[in-house]
Protein backbone atom coordinates (compact mmCIF):
# COMPACT_ATOMS: atom_id res chain seq x y z
CA UNK A 1 0.00 0.00 0.00
CA UNK A 2 1.47 3.13 -0.78
CA UNK A 3 2.12 6.29 1.89
CA UNK A 4 -0.47 9.03 2.47
CA UNK A 5 0.52 12.63 2.96
CA UNK A 6 -0.68 15.34 4.22
CA UNK A 7 0.64 17.70 1.62
CA UNK A 8 2.71 18.20 -1.31
CA UNK A 9 5.40 19.21 0.35
CA UNK A 10 5.47 16.70 2.93
CA UNK A 11 5.52 14.33 0.16
CA UNK A 12 8.57 15.72 -1.55
CA UNK A 13 10.64 16.09 1.28
CA UNK A 14 9.27 12.40 2.85
CA UNK A 15 8.38 10.46 0.46
CA UNK A 16 10.77 11.38 -2.48
CA UNK A 17 13.92 13.55 -0.85
CA UNK A 18 14.25 11.45 2.31
CA UNK A 19 13.65 7.90 0.92
CA UNK A 20 17.01 8.97 -1.32
CA UNK A 21 19.12 10.90 0.80
CA UNK A 22 18.29 14.23 -1.85
CA UNK A 23 17.84 17.81 -1.08
CA UNK A 24 15.27 20.58 -1.01
CA UNK A 25 15.09 24.59 -0.68
CA UNK A 26 12.47 26.86 -0.98
CA UNK A 27 12.44 30.27 -2.02
CA UNK A 28 11.34 32.94 -3.90
CA UNK A 29 12.20 34.36 -6.88
CA UNK A 30 12.41 37.80 -7.75
CA UNK A 31 9.31 37.68 -9.27
CA UNK A 32 7.83 36.65 -6.09
CA UNK A 33 6.33 33.35 -7.54
CA UNK A 34 7.81 30.22 -4.92
CA UNK A 35 10.10 27.86 -6.20
CA UNK A 36 12.07 24.79 -5.06
CA UNK A 37 15.85 23.96 -5.78
CA UNK A 38 16.25 19.79 -5.41
CA UNK A 39 19.27 18.23 -5.81
CA UNK A 40 19.78 14.45 -6.04
CA UNK A 41 23.39 14.27 -6.30
CA UNK A 42 26.60 16.32 -6.70
CA UNK A 43 27.06 19.23 -9.05
CA UNK A 44 24.68 21.53 -11.31
CA UNK A 45 24.04 18.27 -13.20
CA UNK A 46 22.05 16.24 -10.31
CA UNK A 47 19.75 19.06 -9.60
CA UNK A 48 17.03 21.31 -10.76
CA UNK A 49 15.08 24.55 -9.88
CA UNK A 50 10.89 24.09 -9.80
CA UNK A 51 8.84 27.48 -10.75
CA UNK A 52 5.91 27.41 -9.25
CA UNK A 53 2.84 30.24 -10.25
CA UNK A 54 2.23 31.27 -6.63
CA UNK A 55 3.06 34.66 -5.06
CA UNK A 56 1.69 33.96 -1.92
CA UNK A 57 3.36 36.28 0.54
CA UNK A 58 6.68 35.31 2.33
CA UNK A 59 5.93 37.38 5.67
CA UNK A 60 3.08 35.46 6.51
CA UNK A 61 3.28 31.17 7.56
CA UNK A 62 0.29 31.06 5.93
CA UNK A 63 1.78 32.74 2.59
CA UNK A 64 5.29 30.85 3.06
CA UNK A 65 3.22 27.07 4.05
CA UNK A 66 0.59 27.48 0.39
CA UNK A 67 3.98 28.41 -1.70
CA UNK A 68 5.73 25.85 -0.56
CA UNK A 69 3.13 23.24 -1.15
CA UNK A 70 2.72 24.94 -4.68
CA UNK A 71 6.26 24.74 -5.09
CA UNK A 72 6.16 21.23 -4.04
CA UNK A 73 3.42 20.17 -6.47
CA UNK A 74 5.32 21.28 -9.32
CA UNK A 75 8.28 19.55 -8.40
CA UNK A 76 6.62 15.98 -7.37
CA UNK A 77 5.45 16.61 -11.50
CA UNK A 78 8.52 17.21 -12.55
CA UNK A 79 10.61 14.57 -10.98
CA UNK A 80 8.44 12.02 -11.64
CA UNK A 81 10.72 10.58 -14.08
CA UNK A 82 13.55 10.62 -12.09
CA UNK A 83 11.91 9.36 -9.11
CA UNK A 84 11.13 6.38 -11.15
CA UNK A 85 14.30 5.43 -12.42
CA UNK A 86 15.54 5.89 -8.61
CA UNK A 87 12.95 3.67 -7.27
CA UNK A 88 13.20 1.32 -10.58
CA UNK A 89 16.35 0.29 -9.33
CA UNK A 90 17.11 -3.05 -7.57
CA UNK A 91 18.72 -2.97 -4.22
CA UNK A 92 21.32 -4.26 -2.33
CA UNK A 93 22.36 -3.96 1.02
CA UNK A 94 25.81 -2.84 1.78
CA UNK A 95 27.34 -6.06 2.22
CA UNK A 96 26.09 -7.15 -1.04
CA UNK A 97 27.30 -4.41 -2.70
CA UNK A 98 30.85 -3.66 -1.35
CA UNK A 99 31.67 -7.19 0.68
CA UNK A 100 33.66 -8.63 -1.39
CA UNK A 101 35.85 -5.44 -2.06
CA UNK A 102 35.77 -5.26 1.80
CA UNK A 103 37.25 -8.79 1.69
CA UNK A 104 39.78 -8.49 -0.42
CA UNK A 105 41.86 -5.19 0.23
CA UNK A 106 41.18 -4.93 4.12
CA UNK A 107 42.57 -6.64 7.03
CA UNK A 108 41.03 -6.37 10.30
CA UNK A 109 43.33 -6.57 13.22
CA UNK A 110 43.68 -5.16 16.98
CA UNK A 111 45.73 -4.62 19.97
CA UNK A 112 49.54 -3.79 20.15
CA UNK A 113 50.06 -5.01 16.10
CA UNK A 114 47.07 -3.71 14.74
CA UNK A 115 48.78 0.02 16.75
CA UNK A 116 51.86 -0.86 15.25
CA UNK A 117 50.77 -1.85 11.79
CA UNK A 118 48.83 1.94 12.04
CA UNK A 119 51.95 4.13 13.20
CA UNK A 120 53.87 2.28 10.68
CA UNK A 121 51.41 3.62 8.08
CA UNK A 122 51.54 7.17 9.46
CA UNK A 123 48.14 8.41 8.37
CA UNK A 124 46.96 11.96 7.40
CA UNK A 125 43.72 10.92 7.58
CA UNK A 126 41.54 8.17 9.66
CA UNK A 127 37.98 7.06 9.44
CA UNK A 128 36.53 6.64 13.03
CA UNK A 129 33.10 4.61 14.08
CA UNK A 130 31.71 3.72 17.17
CA UNK A 131 29.71 1.37 18.93
CA UNK A 132 27.70 1.62 22.17
CA UNK A 133 28.13 5.44 21.98
CA UNK A 134 26.06 5.86 24.82
CA UNK A 135 28.56 5.21 27.51
CA UNK A 136 32.12 6.83 28.05
CA UNK A 137 34.14 5.22 26.83
CA UNK A 138 32.15 3.32 24.79
CA UNK A 139 31.72 -0.49 23.42
CA UNK A 140 34.04 -0.84 20.39
CA UNK A 141 35.85 1.70 18.50
CA UNK A 142 36.54 1.25 14.85
CA UNK A 143 39.60 2.88 13.15
CA UNK A 144 39.81 2.32 8.95
CA UNK A 145 43.41 3.74 7.56
CA UNK A 146 44.25 3.40 3.53
CA UNK A 147 47.52 2.45 2.67
CA UNK A 148 49.49 1.16 -0.62
CA UNK A 149 51.05 -2.08 -1.69
CA UNK A 150 52.71 -2.84 -4.63
CA UNK A 151 53.44 -6.26 -6.78
CA UNK A 152 55.29 -6.72 -9.67
CA UNK A 153 55.77 -2.70 -10.42
CA UNK A 154 51.47 -2.22 -9.36
CA UNK A 155 49.97 -0.45 -7.02
CA UNK A 156 47.20 -1.78 -5.20
CA UNK A 157 44.82 0.29 -2.32
CA UNK A 158 44.28 -1.57 0.70
CA UNK A 159 43.06 -0.97 4.04
CA UNK A 160 43.69 -1.49 7.68
CA UNK A 161 40.93 -1.58 10.56
CA UNK A 162 41.90 -1.77 13.61
CA UNK A 163 39.34 -2.67 16.36
CA UNK A 164 39.85 -1.49 20.10
CA UNK A 165 37.74 -2.79 22.92
CA UNK A 166 38.06 0.18 25.63
CA UNK A 167 37.24 -1.01 29.25
CA UNK A 168 35.85 0.77 31.62
CA UNK A 169 39.16 2.99 32.68
CA UNK A 170 39.17 4.53 29.02
CA UNK A 171 40.56 4.33 25.57
CA UNK A 172 43.79 3.08 25.35
CA UNK A 173 47.22 5.44 25.02
CA UNK A 174 47.34 4.71 21.74
CA UNK A 175 43.78 5.92 21.15
CA UNK A 176 44.05 8.68 22.68
CA UNK A 177 47.35 9.93 20.68
CA UNK A 178 45.25 9.15 17.34
CA UNK A 179 42.35 10.89 18.22
CA UNK A 180 44.28 13.95 20.10
CA UNK A 181 46.91 14.28 17.49
CA UNK A 182 45.98 17.74 15.58
CA UNK A 183 47.94 16.51 12.04
CA UNK A 184 45.65 13.54 11.59
CA UNK A 185 42.00 14.45 10.55
CA UNK A 186 39.52 12.29 12.01
CA UNK A 187 36.66 11.05 9.69
CA UNK A 188 32.92 10.36 11.00
CA UNK A 189 29.57 9.79 9.82
CA UNK A 190 27.71 10.36 12.74
CA UNK A 191 24.31 10.02 12.41
CA UNK A 192 23.51 10.12 15.95
CA UNK A 193 24.07 13.80 16.12
CA UNK A 194 27.83 13.98 17.68
CA UNK A 195 27.18 10.80 19.82
CA UNK A 196 30.25 9.31 18.21
CA UNK A 197 32.52 12.20 19.03
CA UNK A 198 31.06 12.70 22.53
CA UNK A 199 31.69 9.22 23.39
CA UNK A 200 35.11 9.50 22.66
CA UNK A 201 35.23 12.95 23.94
CA UNK A 202 36.04 14.93 20.92
CA UNK A 203 35.32 18.44 21.06
CA UNK A 204 34.63 21.25 18.14
CA UNK A 205 38.61 21.95 18.88
CA UNK A 206 39.77 18.63 18.00
CA UNK A 207 40.58 18.28 14.10
CA UNK A 208 37.36 16.36 12.89
CA UNK A 209 35.19 16.17 9.67
CA UNK A 210 31.83 14.59 9.54
CA UNK A 211 30.55 12.91 6.33
CA UNK A 212 26.94 13.78 6.82
CA UNK A 213 28.87 17.64 6.72
CA UNK A 214 30.34 17.21 3.67
CA UNK A 215 27.44 16.05 2.01
CA UNK A 216 25.12 18.57 2.93
CA UNK A 217 27.80 20.97 1.53
CA UNK A 218 27.87 18.92 -1.96
CA UNK A 219 24.20 18.30 -1.92
CA UNK A 220 22.17 20.58 -0.23
CA UNK A 221 21.10 20.05 3.84
CA UNK A 222 18.26 17.50 4.30
CA UNK A 223 15.63 18.02 7.67
CA UNK A 224 17.43 14.51 9.30
CA UNK A 225 20.57 12.89 8.72
CA UNK A 226 21.14 10.75 5.69
CA UNK A 227 22.58 7.67 7.27
CA UNK A 228 25.68 5.85 5.39
CA UNK A 229 23.87 3.96 2.97
CA UNK A 230 22.22 7.15 1.57
CA UNK A 231 25.91 8.78 1.32
CA UNK A 232 27.15 5.69 -0.16
CA UNK A 233 24.58 6.53 -3.12
CA UNK A 234 25.59 10.18 -2.96
CA UNK A 235 29.04 9.25 -3.26
CA UNK A 236 29.31 6.33 -5.80
CA UNK A 237 26.24 7.23 -7.97
CA UNK A 238 25.48 3.41 -9.66
CA UNK A 239 22.89 3.33 -12.51
CA UNK A 240 22.10 -0.03 -11.98
CA UNK A 241 21.61 -0.70 -8.30
CA UNK A 242 20.63 1.43 -5.31
CA UNK A 243 22.76 0.93 -2.05
CA UNK A 244 20.14 0.11 1.35
CA UNK A 245 21.15 -0.81 4.79
CA UNK A 246 20.79 -4.33 5.98
CA UNK A 247 18.24 -4.74 8.02
CA UNK A 248 19.88 -7.92 9.53
CA UNK A 249 22.20 -4.95 10.90
CA UNK A 250 19.97 -4.82 14.00
CA UNK A 251 21.09 -7.67 15.63
CA UNK A 252 24.28 -6.58 15.65
CA UNK A 253 23.02 -2.83 17.35
CA UNK A 254 21.44 -5.51 19.71
CA UNK A 255 24.83 -7.11 20.81
CA UNK A 256 26.42 -3.71 21.39
CA UNK A 257 23.95 -2.17 22.95
CA UNK A 258 23.73 -5.14 25.45
CA UNK A 259 27.25 -4.32 26.30
CA UNK A 260 25.93 -0.25 26.84
CA UNK A 261 23.40 -1.19 28.69
CA UNK A 262 25.15 -3.61 31.35
CA UNK A 263 23.23 -6.92 30.66
CA UNK A 264 26.56 -8.09 29.43
CA UNK A 265 30.12 -7.67 30.13
CA UNK A 266 32.41 -5.46 28.15
CA UNK A 267 34.86 -6.80 25.87
CA UNK A 268 38.17 -7.93 26.53
CA UNK A 269 39.34 -9.65 23.06
CA UNK A 270 38.33 -9.49 19.55
CA UNK A 271 37.31 -13.20 20.28
CA UNK A 272 34.46 -12.11 22.55
CA UNK A 273 32.58 -10.48 19.02
CA UNK A 274 30.77 -13.26 16.71
CA UNK A 275 32.65 -13.13 13.53
CA UNK A 276 29.48 -11.88 11.70
CA UNK A 277 29.76 -8.93 14.26
CA UNK A 278 32.73 -8.28 13.46
CA UNK A 279 32.70 -7.41 10.20
CA UNK A 280 29.77 -5.70 10.48
CA UNK A 281 31.46 -3.23 12.79
CA UNK A 282 34.83 -3.28 10.57
CA UNK A 283 32.43 -2.31 7.80
CA UNK A 284 31.20 0.49 9.15
CA UNK A 285 34.08 2.29 9.49
CA UNK A 286 35.50 1.10 5.94
CA UNK A 287 32.40 2.24 4.66
CA UNK A 288 33.16 5.60 6.27
CA UNK A 289 36.48 5.77 3.89
CA UNK A 290 34.99 4.49 0.82
CA UNK A 291 32.36 7.18 0.91
CA UNK A 292 34.73 9.99 1.57
CA UNK A 293 36.52 9.04 -1.29
CA UNK A 294 33.82 8.91 -3.64
CA UNK A 295 32.36 12.66 -2.39
CA UNK A 296 36.27 13.67 -2.67
CA UNK A 297 36.33 12.21 -6.08
CA UNK A 298 33.13 13.69 -7.20
CA UNK A 299 33.56 17.09 -5.09
CA UNK A 300 36.87 17.23 -7.49
CA UNK A 301 35.44 16.41 -10.50
CA UNK A 302 33.10 19.22 -10.26
CA UNK A 303 35.45 21.90 -9.00
CA UNK A 304 33.81 21.94 -5.47
CA UNK A 305 35.04 22.15 -2.03
CA UNK A 306 34.17 19.77 0.31
CA UNK A 307 32.86 21.29 2.94
CA UNK A 308 31.26 25.07 2.85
Amino acid sequence: MAPSFNSPKQELEQGICGQHGWSSSYFQAPSSRWCVEVRWGVGPRNGRVFVSDDVSDGASKAGVKKGHAAAAAVAIEGLRDIVYAANSKPTLTIEEAFGAQFDHTCFVMSGPLGWAKLWEINPTEVFVDVEGNQVTPPVLVQVCVSFHVSSFGERYDRSLCLLEMPNILGLSDDMRRLLGDPKITKVFCDGTSGADRRSLGIDDSDNYVDLEDIASSLVGATGVRRGLARIMNLAWPNPAVRVTKDTRDKESVLFFAAIEQGKKPRLKELNDIPERIERYAAMDAWCTMMAYRGLRQQAQHEGLPMTD
